[in-house]
């Protein structure tokens, strides 16, 4: 592939990051982000703490997901 123009490849890059499937919930983060940075300046740290557990317990219970499955699946079946 190296052989393509460079806006050519960086198309293609585009088009194979599915960008369609992040684009709107990193742009839905943004606030989000910018909403905690200023509670922090501002010393709301309880505050943002509160608004960062959801998050936090979300990816626990996905990481939490992820090891069980891979657990499950790692053992094989008796017959």
């Amino acid at each position: 592939m190296n052989h393509l123009p460079l806006p050519v490849r960086l198309r293609h890059r585009l088009i194979l990051s599915r960008w369609q499937r992040w684009w709107f919930p990193s742009l839905c983060l943004l606030p989000y982000l910018l909403c905690l940075a200023w509670m922090l300046s501002k010393g709301l740290y309880w505050v943002a703490q509160v608004l960062l557990a959801p998050l936090l317990m979300g990816a626990l219970m996905a990481l939490l997901t992820f090891w069980l499955a891979e657990q499950e699946f790692r053992t094989s079946r008796r017959r």
